[in-house]
């Protein structure tokens, strides 16, 4: 017996995936990239519409008058993603009320995307669902990521839109007040769109895991069905089981932001955008169930236990079997740093900090290696240097994902490459974590600074091929695109 949230009271949609900030006024910075008079100029056409396509996206970016694009509201207007106002008193759109169910708006508290290292309570992810297109966004960096499918063959099309800010201009960068409040969702400059064609060699290459193993992209949801462990609850939402649920991730955010709109959104919403057959599930109402089990003698267990599904799944990941799940936890923070942040900024809400003393929101997660590791910031503590490559390189360099491209070069299975190409991963992985083409990307797990070292002097030794662990071959070819069981 486990706990059951109001099933009625969730909204599943999946029309999508089976039919194929408030902006405020733009200010002196919008105004600086258009005309004097203060209007938004209009972005540059893309590279891509010189290729053929036919897709909602395109529509606005290739066809006729160029768009004007100053903000996230601007950009969601254009796509029609512009969120539902009206709430029910629960907090959930009231499907019946005649609201349109396909524009909402979905919170996570913790997310394995690229992104993710950047998401927790008080910086949640939004999920936008509109009609023809989904964009995801979070504050602390400089994109919005899009998906729709295209006309001709429902084939699902990903594209990454990405902009500057009058900060990027000044010889101290973007400061975490820059890009941690309603200020990055405004006043954008030089706003460029990219595809999943473009992107697909690089560190924001879409197609690694919404394309692994598959011959088209997918729409990827790791949680379908309650208790939705790292999704917002409406405040009121309770349930009769242990330990907490979304509605607590919603308090956390409120703690620190009070009614602050986020990402064009007055409200979170609790949705679901769910593909035909998901490679890799985070099975909530299991791990929920033996995290807290029950029986008819004793009831809930008085403390939490561990979740023999997800150690699994977490041993599968660390062999290259699988990628790994989102963390077994509701949070992936921790509380002092949470705690502290939250009336960090709420003196900053307050008016007794400016925004440039604003700490980084993304400086919330614990420091203690092993949590870091299970929740994917780095490598597992005393991994051997195979582990480490495994953990921190196998989910891109593999057999799997596209042999056609230079990232295909460095392959995890060290037995096939040459000391050149060796030599070469060694570079990369020395240079400094700002530097274009560093290894592992920032975007993915970081390699613990022991294994760090302990790499490259596995690395930097005439490897026999014989001797090489033969865990290295196998993670290769299997590539992380194993996790079932599919819906």
């Amino acid at each position: 017996m486990g706990r059951n949230l109001a099933p009625a009271a969730l909204l599943l949609l999946s029309s999508f995936a089976v039919g194929c900030d408030q902006g405020g006024e733009h200010g002196a910075d919008a105004a600086a990239a258009g005309a004097a008079d203060g209007s938004v100029s209009p972005v540059a056409r893309p590279a891509l519409c010189e290729r053929a396509g036919d897709d909602a996206v395109r529509d606005v970016f290739c066809q006729g008058e160029l768009p004007a694009i100053g903000a996230l509201e601007d950009l969601l207007a254009l796509l029609d993603l512009t969120p539902n106002k009206e709430l029910g008193a629960d907090g959930f759109y009231d499907v019946s009320s005649g609201v349109d169910p396909s524009r909402e708006v979905t919170a996570l508290g913790h997310s394995t995307a690229l992104s993710g290292r950047l998401v927790s309570p008080l910086n949640p992810r939004l999920i936008l669902l509109g009609g023809n297109v989904i964009a995801t966004f979070q504050r602390g960096v400089q994109q919005v990521e899009l998906a729709t499918p295209a006309r001709n063959d429902g084939r699902l099309v990903l594209y990454l839109l990405k902009f500057e800010q009058a900060c990027n201009r000044s010889q101290d960068g973007c400061s975490a007040g820059a890009l941690y409040t309603p200020a990055v969702e405004r006043d954008w400059l030089d706003i460029q769109l990219e595809d999943d064609e473009q992107l697909k060699n690089t560190p924001s290459d879409c197609r690694q895991c919404h394309q692994r193993g598959t011959d088209t992209p997918q729409l990827l949801m790791r949680e379908l069905e309650s208790p939705w462990t790292h999704f917002f609850f409406p405040v009121e939402v309770t349930s009769s089981a242990p330990g907490e649920n979304g509605s607590a991730l919603m308090v956390d955010y409120r703690a620190a932001k009070g009614d602050e709109p986020y990402g064009a959104s007055i409200s979170f919403n609790m949705q679901s955008v769910v593909g035909p057959a998901q490679p890799l599930l985070f099975d909530a109402p299991r791990i929920e169930n033996e995290r807290w089990p029950w029986t008819m003698e004793t009831g809930y267990a008085t403390t939490v236990q561990e979740s023999a599904t997800w150690e699994a799944a977490y041993e599968a990941f660390k062999r290259g079997e699988q990628l790994a799940l989102p963390y077994v936890e509701l949070r992936a923070t921790d509380p002092d740093k949470q705690a502290e942040l939250a009336r960090t900024y709420q003196r900053f809400r307050d008016g007794e900090l400016t925004a440039d003393e604003l700490p980084d929101l993304a400086d919330i997660f614990p420091d203690e290696p092993r949590i870091r590791a299970r929740i994917g910031l780095e490598t597992e503590p005393g991994a051997t240097p195979e582990e480490a490559l495994i953990q921190a390189c196998g989910p891109c360099h593999n057999d799997v994902l596209d042999q056609s491209i230079s990232r295909a070069r460095f392959n995890i299975a060290l037995g096939r490459l040459s000391r050149a190409q060796i030599d070469l991963a060694i570079a990369r992985i020395e240079l400094p974590s700002s530097t274009p083409g560093v290894m592992p990307p920032p975007e993915a797990r970081q390699l613990a600074p022991e294994a760090r070292r302990e790499l490259l002097e596995y690395l930097r030794r005439d490897l026999d091929p014989e001797a090489i662990d033969p865990m290295l071959e196998r993670a290769a070819t299997l590539g992380m695109s194993g996790g079932g069981p599919t819906r």
